[in-house]
C-alpha cells in the first residue's frame, strides 16, 4: 500500500502488458464506488454517480461513446477517466501542443446499458487506473470537477457591483470556504462566468435598443 497525501492506493506492476507501467486502485468508501448490477433511471444519474466517486478518488471524467437504438434512444453509454487514450505525435511533422490533461492510456471506465425495466445499469466498471490520484488540494483543477455553483456566481455578481475583480472575487471565496481547494472551482472558471454574464448582459442592452 502507498500513500499519497492521504489517500490509500493500491499499486501493482502489470507484467502480464507492460513492465513499467503501474496500477492504482482509488480507495474510496463502499457507498460511493460503483458497482456491477447498479441500477440508476437517467444517464444524468449516472454521470452525477460517476463523478462524484471520482472526485472522492482524485480524477476526472469524460464522456466517451454512445450506441442508440432505432429510435435514437442511448441504449448503450461509456464514460472514462480523462486520461484514456493518448496524444498523437504524428500529425505532418508538426509537434502539437497539448494544454490541460495529460492521456495516459488509463483504462478506467464506466459502462451502463439500457434496462428491458427502464433505467440504467452498470455492465461494467474498471477501477484501475495507469496514475497516481491528484491530491485533494489540487481536485477543483480537475475538468469535470470544476464547476461554479449558482450561489458563487451570485456572490460574484454582487461583488462585480461594487467593482470587485476577478482575483479578489476568487479571493474572498477561498477565505470564506477555508481554501482554495474548498472552492470547487478555479479562477479560471470564475472569470470565464464573469465573461459569459457580461455578454449574455450587453445581448440583452443590444435587444432592448431595439424595442
Amino acid at each position: 500500500m502507498e500513500a499519497n497525501n492521504g489517500i490509500l492506493l493500491h499499486m501493482e506492476t502489470d507484467l502480464e502488458t507492460n513492465p513499467s507501467v503501474s496500477i492504482f486502485y482509488p480507495q474510496v468508501i463502499g457507498k460511493l464506488t460503483p458497482f456491477k448490477g447498479q441500477q440508476f433511471e437517467t444517464l444524468e444519474e449516472v454521470y452525477d454517480f460517476y463523478n462524484q466517486y471520482a472526485r472522492e478518488a482524485g480524477f476526472s471524467v469524460r464522456s466517451y461513446s454512445s450506441k442508440k437504438s432505432k429510435e435514437g434512444e442511448v441504449i448503450r453509454k461509456e464514460y472514462v477517466c480523462n486520461k484514456e487514450g493518448s496524444w498523437s505525435t504524428e500529425t505532418s511533422g508538426v509537434v502539437k501542443r497539448h494544454r490541460g490533461v495529460g492521456r495516459e492510456s488509463c483504462k478506467a471506465r464506466l459502462i451502463v446499458v439500457k434496462s428491458k425495466y427502464g433505467g440504467y445499469v452498470v455492465t461494467i466498471f474498471e477501477e484501475a487506473h495507469t496514475h497516481p490520484m491528484t491530491t485533494p488540494r489540487r481536485r477543483h483543477l480537475l475538468k469535470s470537477h470544476s464547476q461554479i455553483s449558482c450561489v458563487d456566481q451570485l456572490v460574484a455578481q454582487q461583488l462585480i457591483s461594487v467593482n470587485v475583480s476577478t482575483h479578489q472575487q476568487y479571493d474572498i471565496l477561498a477565505t470564506q470556504a477555508g481554501g482554495i481547494e474548498n472552492v470547487g472551482f478555479t479562477q479560471q472558471v470564475m472569470s470565464n462566468s464573469n465573461r459569459d454574464r457580461r455578454m449574455k448582459i450587453k445581448g440583452h442592452d443590444g435587444e432592448m435598443l431595439f424595442v
